[in-house]
């Protein structure tokens, strides 16, 4: 969308001496809402004068654009069922009130509708009744099998030896595919590789220094390093020494990084007040936890991990036991399961598809039974039939499009505000309508704008706001659908005083006309030597208003009649240039 305006101005060369700033005159701009900055200023020869008149006018500025018409109100009328048309009292292009009767259809098609609603109704209810026994049955079989299953789950639970912590399997019985296991019988020994503990004694000197949690530094002679570790325990036994010395227990525990193992040599050292204490002697590394692992089922060997040495997590099974005969068992219940659950879903789903099928029906036997008591199309607004497709005495099938009614009264048009413009655009304000119809020749309307959006879109980058225009349309003359143009007057000033846009210079004593005259005017202003005055006119501060590109507004300080310049042409070569 552009901002147009009424006239245009000539061209201007802005002159150089004592110019306002780019900013100041962007300020008067916005202020007066008018062209480009222009000052007279310095010339080199005398050249041509040139001046024009204070005169009394009207100014406007608008905003321009395109559009689309469309109705206020718009239904489409299409056969409820297949029938006949056995009348057809109007045709395209009538205006028509509301209630006026647009067709006759023949309700024979209607009753047929109710009888095949019934029998389909009939049969649903069979339906529904045959599914609700089935599922019955289905939901009874599924409880007793799986009832069953679960029996014979919980008897193969016990069937998997499963590891109760992480660790190493250690004293590992070797046990050949299919050989019997005794409950009770011991497989193998898990110990915690990954956590390592160590028995010391010191000293009962250091019992109030030392706590559970304290960290200390275990030292593992065999691979020459020393471990981070924390006590885990303190035990106030009463271990004495060759010496006689008596000691208390300390346990510390450190992770295993991997390269220790139950039985290596290793000593902790801890530490109290800034001061290490050393344990009566070194001890050997223990595993923090040791269990054994037994079978708690009788049964052949099916599977087995068992392997001195090996890793295994918690959970993890290391030794499955037999029989085959529970997993087939097993195997054909879930499959009876699933089988039941899936005649269970289905019984389901022919309830719920009858009882759809019986609801259809009954819609379509209130639906029928309503056509056949009212065949009569009749519209349901006012307005113009802009399609029909129905023809007398021709079937018309169900759905399709048979009489397109729109209320054409009033039509609205969807157009876009430029957001510099959309603080200016307000409700009520008047938008003049041009339409060209298939011909060339143009309409002309009056509109109002309607509702301004107050929330923005951007489209390729363009910023706009989208606003609606009402255009009362009671003789029809507007086409539904068809393009057109628009033209907003966003400000209007009439019986105003006016001169050409050129004429205003913009001064830092404000704003200026030259006035011509014999002697200054009482208002006259000296605006110094640095800006260039012609002989014989004179400057007046003037008091701007509403401005295009062409005129430009005068509430005060000159009088209809006065002459003022404009420009200066000045003789270059053999042509001239307007100063």
């Amino acid at each position: 969308m552009r901002l147009f305006h009424q006239n245009k101005s000539g061209s201007a060369r802005r002159l150089a001496k004592r110019l306002l700033p780019l900013a100041l005159a962007g300020i008067l701009l916005t202020a007066g809402g008018y062209g480009a900055i222009r000052l007279l200023g310095n010339s080199a020869g005398n050249g041509q004068i040139v001046t024009d008149f204070v005169t009394r006018d009207t100014i406007q500025s608008t905003v321009k654009g395109t559009g689309t018409a469309s109705a206020k109100e718009a239904v489409s009328l299409n056969p409820p069922v297949s029938a006949t048309v056995l009348a057809l009292p109007i045709k395209e292009g009538d205006r028509v009130e509301k209630g006026t009767v647009l067709c006759e259809l023949d309700p024979t098609e209607a009753q047929k509708v109710t009888e095949e609603a019934k029998k389909t109704l009939a049969e649903a209810e069979k339906g529904v009744t045959s599914a609700a026994e089935r599922l019955q049955t289905a939901q009874k079989q599924l409880s007793e099998t799986e009832e069953e299953y679960q029996k014979l789950l919980a008897s193969r639970a016990d069937l998997a030896v499963t590891a109760p912590f992480d660790g190493k399997l250690v004293e590992v019985t070797r046990l050949l595919p299919g050989a019997e296991i005794a409950a009770g019988q011991k497989v193998a020994t898990l110990v915690s590789s990954d956590r390592l503990k160590l028995s010391l004694y010191y000293s009962y000197a250091y019992l109030e220094l030392l706590q559970t949690g304290q960290t200390a530094s275990v030292s593992i002679p065999a691979v020459m390093a020393s471990v981070p570790g924390k006590i885990s325990e303190i035990n106030q036994v009463e271990f004495v020494t060759p010496e006689g010395s008596k000691c208390f227990e300390v346990v510390v525990t450190l992770d295993n990084p991997g390269t220790l193992t139950e039985g290596m040599a290793a000593s902790a050292v801890l530490t109290a007040g800034g001061q290490p204490i050393y344990p009566y002697q070194n001890s050997r590394l223990e595993y923090q936890e040791i269990r054994e692992i037994t079978a708690k089922v009788p049964g052949p060997v099916k599977t087995s991990s068992l392997r001195n040495y090996t890793p295994v997590k918690k959970g993890q099974a290391v030794l499955v036991l037999g029989p085959e005969e529970l997993e087939k068992q097993l195997e054909e219940k879930r499959t009876a399961v699933s089988s039941a659950r899936e005649s269970v879903d289905a019984a389901r789903s022919a309830v719920e598809t009858a009882r759809e099928t019986l609801a259809s029906a009954q819609e379509k036997v209130k639906k029928a039974l309503e056509q056949e008591e009212n065949m009569t199309i009749k519209a349901p607004i006012t307005g113009t039939v802009l399609t029909c497709l129905l023809e007398q005495g021709e079937k018309a099938d169900a759905g399709q499009l048979g009489i397109l009614l729109a209320d054409t009264s009033v039509m609205r048009i969807q157009i876009q505000v430029d957001e510099r413009n959309v603080s200016r655009v307000q409700n009520g304000m008047a938008c003049t309508i041009t339409q060209t119809g298939l011909g060339g020749e143009e309409a002309t309307f009056e509109g109002i704008v309607e509702s301004v959006s107050l929330t923005g879109k951007s489209e390729n980058g363009v910023s706009f706001f989208p606003a609606v225009v009402r255009v009362d349309n009671e003789d029809g003359a507007m086409r539904n659908g068809m393009s057109i143009e628009y033209e907003l007057v966003l400000a209007r000033s009439e019986d105003c005083l006016v001169v050409p846009a050129q004429a205003v210079q913009y001064t830092e004593q404000g704003n200026c006309l030259f006035v011509k005259g014999d002697r200054p005017p009482d208002n006259a202003i000296d605006l110094g030597d640095g800006v260039e005055i012609p002989k014989g006119f004179y400057a007046v501060p003037v008091e701007t208003g509403l401005a295009n590109s062409a005129q430009v507004e005068i509430k005060s300080g000159v009088e209809e009649g006065m002459e003022i310049f404009t420009q200066k042409l000045v003789e270059s070569g053999s042509s001239f240039d307007m100063t």
